[in-house]
């Protein structure tokens, strides 16, 4: 809506086809969230805050691979797959990609962070965050969208989305004394980061769906061998 207020109406569609995009990232977490949900609330009305905490980590790291090969495999092919679609302009879409897709996988990073805080006696804190975090998008967006575009609407959206994330874990570390990250978690950040230059500014001099094939073919079997071989997750190294 606010798109539309400050630009022409074309932009709606090149914004909602980059959100689209990448909003694949967060799929995984919503599919786990059903797994963890009853789980997470049994161990906290049996007050075992210790298998909570190991949960708390796993759902983290678990969801920190499978969205971070998601991430890599979205961004170093978009290029190309702007390449596919029938009008130029929805390559206006790159940074919407790149902005959106950092704050989902953010927000995976987080595992059952939601469920915690849920089931717990600060459930209304998640209410008194989302919305305070209306008006934070609101107000990001009368500043950014006039000045860029789609683009700005993207970069409102990311800051935004990281502070509620963040204001979610704090709550979560220093209210309940539960912590998602391990060093595990910089392993899978590292290699995440490292394939991203890798493939990013290389491609195959074939059709872009070709090239996708390929590069994602490639990006699969690197990534997970290398989470294999550093054993980031347990539930990948089963």
């Amino acid at each position: 809506y606010m798109i539309k207020h400050y630009m022409d109406i074309d932009n709606i569609a090149f914004y909602s086809v980059a959100i689209f995009i990448a909003m694949v990232i967060s799929i995984p977490s919503r599919a786990m969230h059903q797994i963890t949900y009853p789980i997470t609330a049994k161990l906290m009305s049996e007050q075992k805050w210790e298998e909570l905490n190991e949960l708390y980590k796993k759902t983290s790291i678990t969801l920190q691979v499978i969205g971070g090969l998601l991430l890599v495999g979205i961004l170093v092919n978009i290029k190309q797959l702007y390449e596919i679609l029938p009008d130029e302009g929805y390559d206006q879409g790159l940074f919407v990609v790149f902005a959106i897709g950092l704050s989902k996988y953010f927000d995976v990073l987080l595992g059952n962070n939601n469920s915690i805080i849920f089931n717990s006696k600060y459930y209304k804190t998640v209410l008194l965050l989302g919305v305070l975090l209306v008006f934070v998008i609101v107000g990001l967006n009368l500043i950014f969208i006039p000045k860029y575009g789609i683009n700005g609407a993207a970069l409102a959206t990311l800051i935004a989305i990281g502070m509620y994330s963040l204001a979610k874990l704090l709550f979560v570390v220093f209210k309940m004394k539960l912590f998602p990250f391990t060093k595990n978690t910089i392993v899978s950040f590292v290699i995440t980061v490292v394939l991203f230059f890798a493939f990013y500014f290389w491609e195959f001099p074939f059709h872009p769906i070709i090239n996708i094939g390929l590069k994602s073919i490639l990006i699969s079997i690197l990534y997970l061998a290398l989470h294999y071989y550093f054993k980031v997750s347990s539930d990948i190294n089963f």
